[in-house]
């Protein structure tokens, strides 16, 4: 089964998207800011990673921009964000990401982004 990295600081958040992962038999691993999911980086070889933007110690740009410069090329990183600044899609684009999905979000589309790069 595949494993995915959660990088989330909004505990709520962070719990539902556990819980909707787990529930579909994912395993999992947490970080609530940038520093500690570029220390699970470097210790696992995850599957999918989903980085919100606006974390506390690094935020999500400088995530992105250090986990492409050293992950496994096959690694897609989705950015999971409330941000509804017009340029943050591009600028996640030109970062790496291979996809952009606003908070909130409906629960199935949330599944079937997972299933497509998982």
């Amino acid at each position: 089964m595949a494993l995915i990295l959660v990088v989330e600081d909004n505990i709520e958040n962070m719990e539902l998207i556990a819980y909707l992962l787990r529930s579909k038999g994912y395993e999992i691993e947490l970080a609530m800011d940038g520093k500690k999911a570029l220390e699970l980086a470097d210790k696992y070889n995850f599957d999918l990673i989903i980085l919100d933007i606006y974390l506390p110690v690094m935020n999500g740009f400088e995530v992105l921009k250090r986990l492409k410069s050293s992950l496994n090329s096959n690694t897609s990183v989705v950015a999971v964000t409330a941000s509804v600044l017009p340029n943050n899609k591009e600028l996640l684009f030109a970062a790496g990401c291979s996809e952009y999905l606003e908070k909130p979000f409906a629960i199935d589309d949330f599944c079937e982004m997972v299933s497509r790069y998982v």
